[in-house]
């Protein structure tokens, strides 16, 4: 034990952060001049406190051991972390949209992923029973309306028809994100059916 280090840590900073970690006290002088030339530095127990988190703000160690606070984000930096979050929100509202109830001749549907099946399949069953083969189908507002395989089609066309503004107004949008110029522009840009 090394008891002139004790509370101190050697540290290999890489770009601004702790790549490796080492209590000082484990070693003695000439290992510890050993990985003082392998580009580790010194510091203490208050500098350590701030590198792991344990301090107001967030802080970075330069090669030369100096612990510091972490700048502030740069305009660009936060336009290049808005820009990639704001398309994964408007991919997410584009999807969600695609799923919700679709209305066709005043009734509304659902059609999330159980729904698509169940249309489907009632498609089928009453294709086998012929052209004027009709069911009950309960609606998204829970109404009961009189169906054929057609009605069933048009409710899939319906949402074709949906879905594809949907993405024509996401990539619009997703056009616009990427041609932002400021986070304010990017933040400003919704989804536009």
């Amino acid at each position: 034990m090394n008891d002139k280090r004790i509370n101190q840590y050697l540290v290999l900073p890489d770009n601004g952060q702790r790549k490796y970690t080492k209590l000082a006290v484990e070693y003695d002088e000439e290992q510890i001049a050993n990985y003082l030339k392998q580009g580790y530095v010194i510091v203490n127990h208050d500098d350590f406190n701030k590198l792991i988190g344990n301090a107001d703000g967030e802080y970075l160690i330069a090669d030369d051991g100096v612990v510091y606070p972490k700048p502030a984000p740069t305009d660009a930096e936060l336009l290049e972390a808005a820009k990639p979050a704001k398309i994964a929100d408007l991919k997410a509202e584009r999807d969600s949209k695609e799923v919700e109830p679709i209305t066709y001749q005043g009734y509304s549907f659902d059609y999330d992923s159980k729904a698509r099946e169940r249309i489907s399949a009632a498609i089928i069953a009453l294709d086998v029973q012929g052209a004027d083969a009709s069911i009950d189908w309960t609606t998204a507002d829970n109404a009961d309306v009189r169906v054929t395989a057609n009605d069933l089609r048009m409710v899939i066309a319906s949402v074709a028809k949906r879905s594809n503004a949907l993405h024509v107004a996401y990539r619009a949008a997703k056009d616009k994100v990427e041609a932002a110029t400021t986070v304010a522009e990017v933040e400003a840009i919704t989804l536009n059916l």
